[in-house]
């Protein structure tokens, strides 16, 4: 990749002979004991992967879109950001044009502090983030700014929509929709995407709908590679999977939970944010999923419930003796589970999916759940290239020799 700002932009970190093959490696043999030659490695396309981005701006010599500076505590201006995904890229290149002619668009650069995209190939939500009050003036200007963005872009995509969010103190005004719609199939090859068919996947019930203000996989390319991996091993790994229960804590939107409703016969998913639970709950509803069933707790929550040691108003409605879950899913945030106790919980299951973005506290907690289980599989996925930043997916299975007490 040919980027001006490498290594001096604080969004990549440039360091010699960057291998992602050769650091997956390193990271396999220290969590496998060196029992493996080759992990099972994905790579990720080199420039236009990444879906969001944050900037703030220089308005110094111009109008630029800036970065944090790498090990320095400053800003630096960006003229371009191969990393991005392409409409991203474009919409970077146009606003500033609009914006950097000297007087130009004065309501919609006055105190403008920041902007933040989200994006797929069809649409993107430009949010613009500012230390003023968003006046009347200001709503007339962006959504002609909405409108002229929308046309540039469906010259390249069609139907492509673009729609912006203004936040300041106290205000959040929409132009368009906060949610865009994503299907993880269009960025697999078509050999995986018949595979995928032939374990009876249907793709397009696996779009995901992305919301400005929530998480999202920020690399759709290996985002589609792990749900690929999950898709295609887990069946081996429970046979009978149709006939199993799945249990899922930190399911957030619901990026693992939709495809995954797929091949468990019901799956239980916690989370304790309110909105990614909203957003996670309307679209199950708008595609009639009835195998899903969600709850929102924590993970502490979650396990008291399943244990039956506490009664939940929120599960009502929930007859948890109805399940006959084999499996769980659990997708911790950088620091890990870190919690003996509920890593022990963990531990009960037959099959452990553990989703990992921090290979040391995967490292950690693997060696309480080694206690009672074995790792099946370690899929390592290079979710942000010229990065030590990597995505793990370690499937464990209990060992024969400890007694079943699934949940």
């Amino acid at each position: 990749m040919v980027c001006p700002h490498f290594g001096i932009c604080g969004g990549c970190r440039s360091y010699e002979n960057y291998d992602f093959n050769t650091y997956a490696m390193e990271i396999a043999e220290r969590i496998l004991g060196g029992k493996s030659s080759a992990p099972i490695a994905f790579t990720s396309p080199k420039q236009g992967f990444r879906a969001r981005a944050d900037f703030r701006f220089c308005t110094y010599e111009g109008f630029y879109f800036a970065t944090n500076a790498f090990g320095k505590n400053e800003r630096t201006k960006i003229t371009q950001c191969p990393v991005l995904l392409e409409p991203i890229q474009i919409l970077i290149k146009y606003i500033r044009e609009i914006f950097a002619p000297l007087n130009a668009t004065h309501t919609l650069r006055h105190k403008l502090y920041g902007c933040s995209f989200l994006s797929t190939y069809k649409a993107c939500v430009v949010t613009f983030i500012y230390h003023k009050c968003l006046d009347d003036m200001w709503q007339e200007e962006i959504s002609m700014l909405r409108e002229h963005l929308t046309h540039i872009m469906q010259e390249r995509y069609t139907d492509f929509q673009v729609h912006i969010i203004g936040r300041s103190k106290g205000q959040k005004i929409s132009f368009g929709s906060e949610c865009i719609i994503d299907n993880f199939g269009i960025y697999l090859d078509r050999d995986s995407k018949s595979l995928l068919e032939q374990y009876g996947i249907n793709l397009a019930r696996c779009s995901m709908s992305k919301k400005e203000s929530l998480f999202s996989q920020p690399n759709p390319f290996i985002n589609a590679k792990m749900l690929y991996f999950l898709l295609t091993t887990l069946p081996q790994v429970v046979p009978n999977s149709m006939q199993t229960d799945l249990v899922e804590l930190y399911c957030g939107s619901g990026n693992f939970t939709i495809p995954l409703s797929q091949i468990f016969r019901r799956v239980f998913a916690t989370e304790v944010v309110k909105d990614s639970i909203h957003t996670l709950q309307e679209i199950i509803q708008s595609r009639n999923i009835a195998n899903i069933t969600l709850a929102r707790l924590n993970a502490q929550e979650s396990i008291a419930a399943l244990c039956r040691q506490r009664d939940f108003f929120r599960l009502k409605d929930v007859d948890l003796d109805s399940f006959d879950f084999g499996a769980i899913l659990i997708d911790p945030p950088r620091s890990g589970v870190g919690d003996e106790a509920i890593l022990e919980f963990i531990a009960r299951f037959r099959v452990v999916v553990y989703i990992s973005c921090a290979p040391q506290t995967l490292y950690d907690d693997l060696q309480v759940l080694k206690r009672t289980h074995h790792i099946y599989a370690l899929a390592l996925f290079e979710q942000f290239p010229y990065t030590h930043h990597i995505e793990s997916i370690c499937i464990l299975v209990r060992n024969v020799h400890i007694r079943d007490v699934s949940m």
